[in-house]
């Protein structure tokens, strides 16, 4: 069993509309704190996995202690079990408190580390926000706080009472030492939350199978890619190439995980309309393996008016099961300017919405989007992923 702990990069908003803010102090000085659930979702078949995590950093101002701080990850906060069972956290369905009695703690045998480290600001004239930690709690579908969760209800853990739980204090030798008894880690708010909902089992997509080749039999000269994509399942289904996409994306306390922007707008390499490689294919240095050029990355998702959040059927495809489509791509802009050497065409992970059916139908029954029955945003995308690396060699600033 792994739980996770991540430092942050500094770049760090913290305004998310799933998690808060919640300062923490110890007598001479704060911790800023925030939980939230990964996913918006608990899958209780356990397919898709599902964590509680925690922010957390000491800020510059006001904290003098040279020592490090290391919570525990057992018998605090941090072991979701056993503060739920011991009054630091409180679980709620809808708008009513669960009695969870008395859960089983975490095993500290199944832990890779002890202790959450939450370095001293001492000596440091920085932004703070780089110096976050975070800590993933999985939440296991056969353990005892799954067993409360119920599907079709909306469950809400957060912060009880003030204490936070043990910790000691860890010196530049990693010698630790225990605090006083009076010396609590303690919150003085009791506002953070984790909120998500609980379903028995996701819709799941099945799995897609892609293949990325050098396209040779092109009668001018232009670099081009030939791109498949085999739908591996049993039923035909619809998947949303390009505007902004609704599903299901981890998220950690204070800003998306990497490489999973919500509602990511950019077209898909497979859309027929604007294939745009640019933000899809990175260009890497065979002989280092670095990326000389990464894929655009999405803008800001900007002001949207109230509107219909179905996605309209000319940014949809049908794949149907057993017959691949194939698109060629020509992506010379994208190796323009390159200086001379071996270099490897890679694409990046998509996610892309999905729905069971087949776009000819909906639009023969006069629908121009998504019908509604079908419409869930709250599911697993389908991904678009290629193992393959096209390779190509620059010389005299020219492609070959």
């Amino acid at each position: 069993m792994t739980y996770r702990v991540t430092p942050l990069p500094e770049h760090l908003p913290i305004n998310s509309v799933f998690s808060s803010r919640i300062a923490v102090r110890m007598d001479n000085f704060k911790i800023h704190t925030v939980i939230h659930s990964d996913y918006l979702v608990f899958d209780k078949s356990g397919k898709l996995p599902f964590s509680i995590s925690f922010g957390l950093c000491r800020p510059l101002n006001g904290d003098t202690d040279p020592r490090n701080v290391g919570l525990k990850t057992t018998r605090s906060i941090l072991d979701i079990p056993y503060a739920l069972s011991n009054g630091l956290l409180s679980l709620r369905e809808d708008d009513t408190d669960v009695s969870v009695g008395q859960l089983k703690s975490t095993d500290p045998d199944s832990l890779d580390r002890s202790f959450l480290y939450l370095k001293s600001p001492v000596g440091r004239n920085d932004n703070v926000k780089k110096d976050w930690s975070v800590y993933h709690y999985p939440i296991h579908p056969d353990s005892d706080l799954a067993a409360l969760l119920k599907p079709g209800k909306k469950y809400t853990i957060r912060p009880k009472v003030r204490d936070l739980g043990e910790y000691v204090f860890i010196d530049e030798n990693d010698q630790h030492s225990e605090p006083n008894e009076a010396e609590k880690l303690c919150s003085t708010r009791e506002n953070g939350r984790a909120l998500f909902n609980v379903v028995e089992s996701l819709p799941w997509p099945p799995k897609i199978e892609t293949t990325m080749k050098r396209c040779n039999d092109t009668q001018d000269d232009a670099l081009r890619l030939e791109i498949t994509v085999t739908n591996k399942g049993t039923e035909a289904i619809c998947v949303q190439t390009r505007d902004r996409q609704r599903f299901l994306v981890p998220s950690g306390p204070i800003e998306p995980e990497p490489g999973f922007p919500p509602l990511d707008p950019r077209p898909r390499i497979i859309d027929t309309e604007r294939p745009s490689p640019r933000v899809s294919i990175q260009v890497v240095d065979i002989t280092t393996n670095e990326i000389v050029r990464k894929a655009t990355q999405p803008g800001g998702c900007g002001l949207y008016g109230q509107h219909d959040p179905r996605p309209r059927l000319e940014t949809m495809t049908t794949l149907r099961p057993g017959e691949p489509i194939i698109r060629y791509v020509d992506v010379g802009d994208l190796v323009s300017k390159l200086p001379d050497g071996k270099f490897g065409l890679r694409m990046e992970p998509r996610g892309m919405w999905w729905c069971v059916g087949d776009c000819e139908e909906f639009a023969a029954a006069g629908e121009d989007r998504v019908p509604g029955h079908l419409y869930n945003p709250k599911i697993p995308p389908v991904m678009l992923e290629c193992g393959d690396i096209v390779e190509i060699e620059v010389k005299d600033g020219a492609a070959k």
